[in-house]
């Protein structure tokens, strides 16, 4: 959406901006927009082909709290059984994969089959050393909560001043 101003006797009004944020994609298709030429079929369409891209990836939120770093990731559309979580050193990796498959037989003339796959990968450093042998984990709703407790040499200590 382009901003446009409508000047009117001193005063300047503004359309407001965007509902949501644009993606990456948008923004990128933003910017060749603005190097290409006008030639409108032309231009890449990123926000078009990366959509599909962008929704298979959780967004996931860190929150480093005093004890332990918890993690969320929104994940809908999967159970927990089609999880894997690993964590190695400071890297945590969630894993995902669905199949789906229906089977329609219509009076033994032919059989339509299909099948739905999904799955997605996502790593992401955490801000301190944990404790994964202590983790606690719960899926509800399509969101994932990893509770991981900060190992103690890590954990903040205040020092007085003598």
């Amino acid at each position: 959406m382009t901003e446009e101003k409508i000047q009117a006797t001193d005063v300047t009004v503004q359309k407001p901006a965007p509902a949501r944020p644009l993606s990456r994609f948008e923004e990128m298709e933003q910017l060749f927009g603005s190097m290409l030429p006008a030639r409108d079929w032309l231009r890449p369409r990123f926000g078009e082909m990366m959509a599909a891209f962008e929704s298979r990836f959780p967004q996931i939120d860190v929150l480093d709290k005093e004890d332990d770093v918890v993690v969320r990731a929104e994940i809908p559309g999967m159970s927990k059984d089609q999880l894997d979580i690993s964590l190695i050193g400071d890297c945590l990796t969630i894993k995902g994969q669905s199949r789906e498959e229906k089977q329609e037989d219509a009076g033994g003339r032919y059989v339509r089959r299909e099948i739905r796959s999904e799955s997605f990968e996502r790593s992401v450093t955490l801000p301190v050393a944990v404790d994964a042998e202590k983790a606690v984990s719960s899926f509800k709703d399509g969101v994932l909560e990893l509770t991981l407790p900060k190992l103690e040499k890590v954990k903040a200590h205040k020092i007085s001043v003598g």
